[in-house]
């Protein structure tokens, strides 16, 4: 049995990994190609449920920004509004969350080599003798290395900071939908601060522009100008999020996690919780496969076990609004608002488990208010 692990890739995936492999005794290293870690990692946005956060055993709180109690749907001349019976999310600095990981990791025993970017020929070397654990983000070279089935929809996203805005209510993030704006996906404004707004938009890769194109449209959008008249931009940059699962993450000694693995939720693109969640899930296959010569086949059943379900719900979500157009939208808004959802999200709702919210709907005898 293999007893050395290598990982492609230190986002927070890739390191809450190598901590759980060395907390077992694992030989553990973990490659980036990045200079530092974080960089680059503020493309990501950092919306993350406190209850999925806390799951993941990390030390987090000295990377929260803000906490946020409030979000508000918007589409045309409606929006619902969704209030929580308390605060259910946190705004975290993701270059912060990956820095705490990377301690937390190195304290463990884990081995982190910065400046390192892997070949193919080196990759190959590398999964002759070892366990190798490709967790280098939605654009894999581990995942076409080895030849790992393909992930056919990406959202590509652009989004900037801003500061000096005047936020009416900091604890309130915004989502808009409109296919004017934003094909197939949504855009959004995240505070990070009374001061600091995030403004970001994702468009689908089939879509005719570009992200930057389609931001561009939405700032300049009865939805959002004004807000921006005496703000300073900080800075803009684009990214590509998986939309689907890798129909397979484990291949003889090689296995992928996070966005790599495209575990990510389709309905915003957030990878951070359930990347972390099966990262946990592939430690525990690593261990027993070299402590009890089980398969490492058995990671892939496993994340898809505890959490295939919740990943598929978001992906139908996904399917639905997407296919909306902004009129139809609008119209789902307004019924939801007579329906009561806002509220029953607002009290029941979970950003991580559509399976939860699916299974309190159905306890409470298909009442929403």
């Amino acid at each position: 049995m293999q007893k050395k692990v290598v990982i492609v890739g230190a986002g927070t995936a890739g390191l809450i990994l190598a901590k759980q492999l060395a907390l077992g005794g694992v030989d553990t290293t973990v490659h980036e190609a990045k200079k530092a870690i974080g960089d680059g990692i503020e493309k990501a946005s950092g919306i993350l449920s406190i209850e999925g956060l806390s799951s993941l055993g990390i030390d987090y709180a000295d990377s929260v920004t803000n906490i946020l109690d409030t979000a508000i749907l918007h589409a045309g001349r409606e929006q619902l509004v969704i209030k929580t019976t308390g605060a259910k999310a946190f705004v975290v600095d993701r270059r912060e969350l990956a820095r705490l990981c990377a301690k937390e990791a190195t304290a463990a025993g884990a081995k982190i080599v910065l400046d390192s970017r892997l070949g193919r020929e080196e990759l190959k070397s590398i999964a002759d003798g070892c366990i190798l654990v490709g967790a280098d983000g939605a654009v894999s070279n581990v995942a076409s290395t080895f030849a790992f089935p393909k992930i056919n929809e990406y959202v590509l996203t652009y989004k900037t900071e801003y500061e000096n805005v005047d936020i009416d209510d900091y604890h309130t993030a915004e989502l808009f939908f409109s296919n004017n704006s934003s094909h197939r996906f949504f855009a959004w404004t995240v505070p990070y601060s009374k001061e600091r707004l995030e403004v970001g938009i994702g468009e689908s890769m089939h879509s005719k522009r570009n992200s930057k194109s389609a931001f561009n449209t939405f700032i300049n959008s009865s939805a959002i100008s004004g807000r921006l008249d005496k703000a300073k931009q900080i800075y803009g940059c684009a990214s590509i999020i998986p939309l689907e699962c890798r129909k397979e993450t484990v291949k003889g000694n090689v296995l992928l996690i996070g966005d790599a693995a495209g575990q990510v939720k389709a309905t915003t693109g957030g990878g951070v919780i359930f990347g972390g969640m099966c990262a946990k899930s592939a430690a525990r296959a690593i261990l027993d496969h070299i402590n009890k010569g089980t398969k490492l086949e058995m990671y892939d059943k496993a994340w898809r076990k505890d959490y295939g379900l919740d990943l598929k719900l978001h992906k139908l979500i996904h399917e639905y609004y997407s296919s909306l157009s902004s009129s139809g939208f609008e119209m789902v808004l307004k019924i939801s608002k007579i329906a009561g959802v806002g509220s029953f999200l607002g009290k029941y709702g979970d950003m991580d488990k559509p399976s939860t919210i699916l299974k309190n709907f159905i306890l409470r005898g298909n009442k929403i208010r």
